[in-house]
């Protein structure tokens, strides 16, 4: 199986429109539709869908997007094969998530997987509301997504062995294998920590400039939002970003210069610390 990269995110939230006003200050186009809402980066009809809920909040799937259809069949034999459950969509349900195809599975902890093909393209041109000079998507996907794991090391053999992912590298605070995985030139487009509890830990979007990570940052200081991370680049993407906490109570990381991955001449490292400097909580 070979996993394109990350096309979407689907969220459950309390308040869709306070989550509409948080995703517009990072330069986003979104659409609110009655009981959701659907964010748009880039040329694709959305990159993250957030649902109203009035249970737990968090997330309902990731969309792992295939080359076609004789792809997406591969996968769902290979998954049942590995003793996976597959469900395929309906042919109203590919239509409201705009793709050609798609099938449903879960990871060993629980979360909901999403494999598709043939994104439907409506041909807007993305209209920042901020001025955004735009993010970074294409064959590297939407961004990463980290998810804390109960069952962490099936989790990771589940996308090593099953899905095809490949480890990039692995960071071992407290003894514990954070383990970060990519699919694509993208440095990691999942990583896995160890958890008590399955839940989300952050999505990532990559911005082209750091003007637009700084602005960004200024607009939602100016608006209260919670920043959990200042300004700071990590160790392993090279990544400048910022950590902010969400409506729903995780985060998102907005940041701009990844590291993109060879895999002819990449080598798996263990790193000791997350940042080279910054990413600190702010005063007070």
């Amino acid at each position: 199986m070979h996993i394109r990269g990350l096309g979407y995110v689907v969220l459950d939230v309390a308040d869709v429109g306070a989550w509409g006003a948080y995703l517009r200050r990072f330069g986003a186009m979104v659409v609110e539709q009655d009981d959701r809402l659907r964010m748009r980066i880039d040329e694709r009809p959305f990159r993250v869908e957030a649902r109203a809920t009035d249970g737990a909040e968090g997330l309902v799937a990731a969309g792992w997007e295939l080359a076609d259809a004789a792809a997406l069949d591969v996968a769902a034999d290979e998954l049942a094969a590995a003793g996976h459950s597959v469900e395929v969509a309906t042919r109203d349900e590919c239509a409201d998530r705009r793709v050609g195809g798609l099938i449903r599975t879960a990871d060993p902890a629980g979360f909901g997987l999403e494999l598709f093909h043939g994104p439907i393209l409506d041909h807007e041109p993305l209209v920042s509301p901020t001025g955004s000079s735009g993010f970074v998507t294409g064959d590297q996907g939407m961004g990463h997504i980290v998810l804390g794991a109960p069952e962490h090391g099936d989790c990771v053999a589940f996308y090593v062995d099953v899905l095809g992912f490949r480890v990039s590298d692995v960071w071992r605070p407290d003894g514990s294998d954070v383990v970060f995985l990519h699919c694509n030139s993208r440095h990691h487009s999942v990583a896995l920590a160890p958890a008590s509890g399955r839940s989300l830990y952050h999505f990532m979007l990559e911005a082209r400039t750091l003007d637009d990570v700084g602005y960004a940052l200024d607009r939602q200081i100016d608006a209260g939002t919670t920043i959990m991370a200042g300004l700071g680049k990590h160790t392993n993407d090279h990544m400048v970003s910022f950590y902010s906490r969400t409506p729903s109570g995780f985060e998102v990381e907005f940041g701009c210069g990844g590291r993109q991955i060879d895999d002819a001449t990449w080598t798996v490292t263990e790193i000791t610390k997350p940042s080279f400097w910054g990413h600190r909580p702010p005063p007070g």
